[in-house]
């Protein structure tokens, strides 16, 4: 018990702040937070590795947000004040709209983009650990970020396209 808990207490912020990434919400951050803790907590024996206990954590962390995301139908947005006190509301909506396309475009990619770059852009984890994650090697990690980039661009454009 005293491991795990020196386990939360080095990894807890980083853990955090890739929560609040994804979710974008404070109050969301720290429940997927404590419930990514939970579930390492309850499966630490399952631990085998082959990758860094953050990226280990992390990929808890993603796969709690997709079930909290699927709980909740919608993904969250941020909060307007988090982002800019001084922009009127239309800036403001338009702000909090183009960030919730681009969550709804990474969601709407296929895997393994979807998940190469999560990790990569959310979680800032090395090409060599996702491929590790994957069971793949280095290039494709970089080679599927790449293309996952590619193809967030292309239905990103089509959204603004529709504006």
């Amino acid at each position: 018990m005293a491991a795990f808990a020196d386990l939360y207490r080095q990894y807890v912020r980083q853990v955090y702040r890739f929560m609040l990434t994804l979710s974008g919400n404070e109050s969301e951050a720290e429940e997927m937070t404590q419930e990514t803790f939970y579930r390492a907590f309850l499966n630490i024996d399952k631990f085998e590795g082959r990758c860094s206990l953050y990226t280990w954590l992390c990929r808890i962390g993603k796969n709690t947000w997709i079930q909290y995301n699927r709980k909740k139908k919608t993904l969250s947005l941020y909060e307007a004040e988090n982002r800019c006190c001084d922009a009127d509301i239309s800036e403001q909506a338009e702000r909090r709209e183009k960030i919730g396309a681009v969550r709804r475009a990474i969601m709407n990619l296929p895997e393994p983009y979807r998940e190469v770059l999560i990790y990569r852009t959310y979680g800032q984890i090395s090409f060599k650990e996702i491929a590790a994650m994957a069971g793949k090697t280095e290039s494709w990690a970089k080679v599927t970020y790449f293309r996952g980039k590619e193809k967030l661009r292309k239905e990103l454009g089509e959204y603004e396209n529709e504006l």
